[in-house]
């Protein structure tokens, strides 16, 4: 049973009658599970409720309670079913009409975390099925019930990486960054530095791959590089190809300092060894032999290995 027993009522005033049949009915319905057709008696009940005046004013009230009631039943069943986009406007409704009768002060506490949940739970449906502007909107409305929802940020950068927004885009991951940096998230921060790395790599690559192998201008390749390591200071391809580039241009100090910062964070085996390959030739070309030969013992993959070993070769004891 829903909120106890069912009311008697007097036939001495039909409209009164009118009122405790109308609110009999929903009480039924929501003992039910009819929740929808619950709200249509209790809302019949309010407007009766006016006509007859104080004489219904009891019943006016407990159908005040049992409406936001009602529509949070409702929306658990919706999401119990993993129906978010259902559950919304239940959700919506309960909080709305709690506040308005001053009443379900826990439902509407419940309905309030659901409903940001929710939110989110339809933002990714939407961003999966690439329906982005109802992505951000829902994206939007869960930062409004709580501005410091750090994960509707990076769902927001997400959508822009997808639309190749690099401004946007870079404005709610750093927002999403920060927040999560705040909770002591690294996974997030890592996610979001591995797209940040992904999305301006690309550019270097393709910078890489214009370049006059007999006259080589690396500007547009630093200036790329350069828009990678402001995303992400750690980004281990980024600091290889400057690290590259900074032996090209003999300045050795530079291509170990780029060298060393890219071997902290790379994982990739064979970019490893491209990166000790040149904080080698480096440390060969400040005639520090014990570094050169450390670091180029270090590369195992081809095709760097091949060239390190040449290099070993012209180094005394290094074997």
């Amino acid at each position: 049973m829903f909120g106890g027993m069912l009311i008697a009522g007097s036939l001495s005033a039909q409209t009164l009658t009118d009122v405790i049949n109308e609110f009999n009915a929903g009480v039924e319905k929501v003992n039910n599970q009819e929740y929808d057709a619950s709200l249509e008696h209790f809302n019949q009940v309010l407007s009766l409720a006016e006509v007859v005046g104080d004489s219904a004013s009891d019943l006016k009230k407990s159908a005040e309670e049992l409406i936001p009631a009602s529509y949070y039943k409702q929306a658990l069943l919706f999401l119990k079913r993993r129906q978010f986009d259902n559950a919304i406007p239940y959700l919506e409704q309960t909080i709305e009409k709690s506040n308005e009768y001053n009443n379900n002060e826990e439902p509407n506490q419940k309905a309030t975390r659901y409903l940001m949940q929710s939110y989110m739970m339809e933002g990714q449906r939407n961003f999966k099925n690439e329906a982005y502007d109802e992505a951000i909107a829902n994206f939007d409305k869960a930062l409004a019930m709580n501005e410091n929802l750090y994960q509707a940020n990076l769902g927001k950068g997400m959508i822009y990486y997808a639309q190749n927004e690099p401004e946007m885009m870079m404005e709610e991951f750093n927002k999403a960054k920060q927040g999560a940096m705040a909770k002591n998230d690294t996974e997030t921060v890592h996610q979001i530095n591995e797209k940040l790395d992904d999305y301006y790599n690309r550019f270097i690559t393709e910078e890489m791959e214009m370049l006059d192998t007999e006259d080589p201008d690396y500007q547009y390749v630093i200036e790329a590089c350069g828009d990678a390591l402001h995303a992400n200071p750690e980004n281990p391809r980024a600091l290889y190809h400057m690290a590259l580039i900074s032996n090209k241009k003999v300045e050795y100090d530079a291509a170990i300092d780029y060298a060393m910062k890219a071997l902290n964070s790379e994982k990739d085996p064979v970019w490893i060894s491209a990166i000790n390959f040149e904080l080698g030739s480096a440390y060969q070309n400040t005639a520090e032999y014990d570094k050169a030969c450390e670091a180029l013992k270090k590369v195992v993959e081809e095709p760097f290995l091949s060239k390190a070993e040449k290099k070993m070769a012209s180094i005394p004891g290094c074997n």
